[in-house]
C-alpha cells in the first residue's frame, strides 16, 4: 500500500497539553481527535495574550499538521487569495481607525490556517497595500515589501500619539517615494509643508484623496494646484483646511466632491458649477463653511441646466444663501435620496427676495420633496424667529431617504411655500406634521405665517417651548379659533398640544382655548378629534409662581374633547416626577 499521500496525523497529545497550559483545560477531558473549534480557540488565544515563543511556535506546528489534513488546505491557491480578497477588501479597510489593525489581525488569523494558506496570502501581493499610522512601524515595513508594485492605501493622522504606532513622519519616509503607486489616500492634520512635493505631483494612479490641514498651518500657504492638475483617476476628493485651485483639471469626472472650512478663499460660484457640469457621474456633494462668492449668476432660464442623474446625497452647511442661490437653479438632480441644508446665512445687506429664491432653487426638487413626505408619512417643522426647520426623516438621521432643510426667513414666507406641499385632499392630507414653535414673542408677519398654517390638515402635535405668557395667549386664541375655515376650526386635525414652562396665567389660557376649540360638555361639536394635553415645568416664571394647583389640571382634564393630562419632569431620566404635592397645602410644585 502506498502511504506517501497519506495525510498526516495530528499530535493530539502536544495538542492536549497545549490545551491545558493556555485554556485552562484538563488533557484527560478532552476527546482523543482535537475539533476544530478547540483549534480556534487555541489560535485566538495566542492572539489575544502574550505567549512564550516556545509555546507559540508549538501551536502553530500542531494546528498546521492538523489543517493540513483537512479539506480547506487542498483549494487551488489562487482560490485562497480570492476567498481573502472577498471576506476583507483591502480597500474598506483602510479608513477607519479601528480597521487597519483589524485587517492585519485577519490576514495573520488566516494565515495560520495552513502552510498552503499562509504561503499563499504571504505571497499575494495586492493583499499588503495598507500603509497607516494606525499600525506599528514593522508592519507597514513588512507590508510594504510583500505589496511589490501594486497600489497602495495610505492613512496618515497625526492624532495617533499611541505607543508603538507608526508616527506620521516615520510612515510618510516609507511611503512618499512610493507616491506613484498611491491609489487611496487620507492624509489627516499633518505639516502641508511636508508633502507639498507630494501635492503637486501627478499622481496617475491616485482614485480618492482626503486632505485635512490645521488652519494655522496653511494660512501662509497659497492655492495648492493639487497633482499638477493631472490625476487621471481620481474620483473622491475631500479637503478640509486647505487652500486649493479649483479650476484644475483634477476636478473633473468626479463621483465625490467634499469641501469643508476653506477659509480666506473666494470661490466662485461658477467655479463650483464648472465642477459639477465636468463630473455627471457624480453621487455625492458636500460644502461646509466655505466662503462662495454670490454675485449672481445669468438666469437658469439662459443655461443649459446640469444633469446629474448619479447624485444622491447633497449637503451645504454654513455658507450664504446668495451662493445657494447661484448653484441649486442650475443642476437636475432626478435620483437624490438626501439633502440637507444647514446654517446658511445672507451674505448680502440688500434685500433678499426669499420667496424668489425658494421657487428658483426648489422648483425642480419639487418630485424629490414630494417623494420623501410619501415614503415618511411625517414630517416636522421647527419655528425660530428668524428661521424655519422642515425636517423629514426616519429613525436613523443619516439613513436616506431624508431632507432637512433650514431656510432664514419669516414665517409668513417660508410656511407657505411649504403649505404647497401639503394640506389639500387632493396633496397629502394623510402625512402627519409635528410643528414646534421657538419663540420667544411673536410679531404680525409671524401671526399671518402662523395663519397659513393653521389652515393645514396635517398638523397633529404642536408644541411650544419655553416663551412669554403673552406669546402663549396669543398662539391660545389661535388654536381657540372655531371658524378659522370654512372646515372648522384652527389645525382641525390637531391631537397632541405641548406647552412647557406653563404659568398660572398660560394655564387659564390654555383652559378657555380648550372650551372655544370644542365647547361646552355635552353640546354636539363636529370637527377636531379630542387632544392630549402635555405639560412641562417650571410651572411659572417667579418663585412665587411655581405652584401648581391641582384643581386647574382637574378642570382641565375634565373640559370636553381632552383626551388626557400628561405631567412630563426635565428634572430626572425618564420616569421622575414630574411635579410633588405639598400634603399641608395641596398644592403641587416643581421637583427641585
Amino acid at each position: 500500500m502506498d502511504l506517501t499521500n497519506k495525510p498526516p496525523v495530528p499530535d493530539c497529545n502536544t495538542f492536549h497539553q497545549l490545551s491545558a497550559d493556555h485554556l485552562d483545560q484538563s488533557p484527560s477531558a478532552l476527546v482523543d481527535s482535537p475539533t476544530q473549534a478547540s483549534i480556534t480557540l487555541l489560535r485566538d488565544k495566542f492572539f489575544d495574550e502574550p505567549i512564550p515563543r516556545s509555546s507559540a511556535a508549538k501551536i502553530f506546528a500542531v494546528i498546521d499538521r492538523w489543517n493540513a489534513a483537512q479539506p480547506i488546505s487542498k483549494l487551488p491557491l489562487e482560490l485562497i487569495a480570492h476567498i481573502v480578497t472577498l471576506g476583507f477588501p483591502i480597500t474598506a479597510h483602510y479608513v477607519d481607525v479601528g480597521r487597519p489593525r483589524h485587517y492585519m489581525k485577519a490576514l495573520a488569523s488566516l494565515a495560520t490556517i495552513s502552510s498552503m494558506w499562509r504561503n499563499t496570502i504571504i505571497g499575494t501581493p495586492s493583499l499588503w497595500g495598507l500603509l497607516s499610522t494606525h499600525l506599528p512601524p514593522h508592519i507597514n515595513r513588512i507590508s510594504l515589501e510583500r505589496s511589490g508594485t501594486c497600489p497602495l492605501m495610505i492613512v496618515v493622522v497625526s492624532w495617533t500619539n499611541v505607543p508603538n504606532l507608526s508616527k506620521p513622519d516615520e510612515l510618510l519616509d516609507i511611503a512618499l517615494p512610493h507616491r506613484n503607486r498611491w491609489m487611496h489616500v487620507q492624509l489627516g492634520f499633518i505639516p502641508l509643508a511636508r508633502v507639498m512635493e507630494y501635492l503637486t505631483s501627478a499622481a496617475p494612479r491616485l482614485e480618492s484623496f482626503s486632505l485635512s490641514v490645521h488652519l494655522r498651518g496653511a494660512a501662509h500657504l497659497g492655492p495648492v494646484d493639487l497633482f499638477g492638475g493631472y490625476a487621471p483617476s481620481l474620483q473622491d476628493v475631500r479637503v478640509v483646511g486647505a487652500r486649493i485651485v479649483l479650476g484644475s483639471e483634477v476636478f473633473r469626472g468626479l463621483r465625490k466632491l467634499s469641501l469643508d472650512t476653506i477659509e480666506g478663499e473666494l470661490i466662485s460660484a461658477d467655479q463650483v458649477v464648472a465642477i459639477l457640469s465636468a463630473s455627471p457621474g457624480l453621487e455625492l456633494l458636500e460644502i461646509e463653511d466655505v466662503k462662495v462668492g454670490f454675485t449672481r449668476l445669468p438666469p437658469s432660464s439662459t443655461r443649459t441646466p446640469i444633469q446629474l442623474p448619479h447624485l444622491k446625497k447633497i449637503r451645504l452647511e454654513d455658507i450664504c444663501i446668495e451662493a445657494v442661490g447661484n448653484i441649486l437653479p442650475f443642476i437636475r438632480v432626478p435620483n437624490c435620496t438626501s439633502f440637507q441644508l444647514l446654517d446658511v446665512f445672507q451674505e448680502s445687506d440688500d434685500p433678499f427676495d426669499t420667496t424668489d429664491f425658494l421657487s428658483r432653487s426648489f422648483g425642480h426638487f419639487d418630485s424629490f420633496i414630494r417623494s420623501i413626505l410619501a415614503f415618511h408619512g411625517s414630517s416636522q417643522l421647527s419655528l425660530y424667529p428668524e428661521l424655519v426647520q422642515w425636517l423629514c426623516k426616519g429613525p436613523e438621521y443619516d439613513e436616506p431617504p431624508y431632507f432637512n432643510f433650514e431656510v432664514p426667513s419669516r414665517m409668513n414666507i417660508s410656511i407657505p411655500w411649504i403649505s404647497q406641499f401639503l394640506g389639500s385632499e387632493l396633496l397629502m392630507p394623510t402625512h402627519e406634521l409635528s410643528v414646534t414653535f421657538k419663540l420667544y414673542q411673536v410679531d404680525a408677519e409671524n401671526i399671518a405665517g402662523l395663519k397659513t398654517l393653521a389652515l393645514l390638515p396635517n398638523v397633529q402635535t404642536f408644541q411650544m417651548d419655553f416663551t412669554l405668557p403673552t406669546t402663549v395667549g396669543t398662539i391660545l386664541d389661535l388654536l381657540g379659533d372655531a371658524s378659522a375655515h370654512a372646515r372648522g376650526p384652527a389645525f382641525p386635525c390637531l391631537k397632541t398640544f405641548r406647552l412647557d414652562g406653563a404659568c398660572g396665567r398660560s394655564l387659564r389660557d390654555l383652559g378657555t382655548m380648550l372650551m372655544h376649540r370644542y365647547g361646552e360638555s355635552g353640546q354636539s361639536v363636529t370637527g377636531p378629534p379630542s387632544i392630549c394635553i402635555i405639560l412641562a415645568p417650571p410651572f411659572g416664571w417667579q418663585p412665587a409662581d411655581i405652584r401648581l394647583q391641582f384643581e386647574v389640571l382637574r378642570r382641565i382634564r375634565t373640559t370636553h374633547g381632552v383626551e388626557s393630562v400628561t405631567l412630563i419632569s426635565h428634572f430626572g431620566p425618564e420616569g421622575s416626577p414630574a411635579c410633588i404635592c405639598d400634603d399641608a397645602s395641596g398644592e403641587y410644585r416643581n421637583p427641585v
